[in-house]
């Protein structure tokens, strides 16, 4: 449980990741970034939505934070966009709030290459609001697609691969981008820090392959993911 502080609510995303920057440290421990995700994540999940053209609006219901260091601070090896992850080398820092697709789904990505450390958060569970038929949209198993739902359906997804399949179609221009809108108001509830899912601890701090213990992975115990329960349309 946790106390929404009103000088972060009051800030839009890109305002809150830039503090961010600014002030967390190269050699940050786990215990500052567990309180700087808890600050940041209302703002993912009550500060706006992703605006696809004049058509849909995507809201992120679950978002969960990722954080690696390339030097001395803190390690998360699970992160797909860093160094010595895919290729033997280096490799360059995202422009700050880039959309990242990648196998698990789309992060929001604010990487900072003079403090040298990956950051992003992951769309987990999100709504999808079609502007033009004043509806939701929910994906469906059965057909392979996305469609209205019905009265009676959760409206959100959280079959976070299948975000980047519905944005593929959009093209990478300014078709797609990231708008503030304040429902902070709405707030009710008292978001609680959970585990990343599917994360487990990794032997190595640069290569992800996950510690056993009697034949069962070993989930990583940081707490970096947060969920929205309540609607805000």
């Amino acid at each position: 449980m946790f106390n929404l502080k009103i000088e972060m609510l009051m800030d839009t995303l890109e305002q809150s990741l830039k503090k961010f920057e600014e002030q967390i440290k190269e050699n940050t421990q786990k215990e500052e970034l567990q309180q700087w995700f808890v600050k940041l994540a209302p703002v993912f999940l009550y500060g706006g939505y992703i605006q696809v053209r004049d058509e849909y609006k995507i809201y992120i219901r679950t978002v969960e934070f990722y954080f690696h260091s390339e030097t001395d601070g803190v390690h998360d090896p699970i992160v797909y966009h860093r160094n010595n992850r895919y290729i033997d080398g280096n490799v360059p820092y995202f422009p700050f709030m880039s959309i990242h697709a990648h196998a698990s789904g789309l992060d929001i990505t604010f990487e900072c290459e003079k403090k040298h450390y990956r950051a992003s958060a992951l769309i987990r569970a999100y709504e999808i609001w079609d502007v033009r038929q004043k509806c939701y949209l929910i994906y469906d198993r059965f057909i392979q697609k996305f469609r209205k739902c019905k009265d009676e359906e959760h409206v959100f997804n959280s079959q976070s691969t299948f975000l980047y399949d519905f944005l593929n179609g959009f093209g990478k221009d300014s078709s797609i981008q990231w708008c503030n809108e304040d429902k902070f108001n709405t707030i009710k509830e008292q978001i609680k820090p959970t585990y990343r899912k599917g994360v487990f601890e990794s032997i190595y701090p640069n290569e992800y392959v996950p510690k056993e213990k009697d034949g069962h992975k070993i989930r990583d115990e940081r707490q970096w993911s947060f969920t929205r329960k309540e609607f805000i349309l």
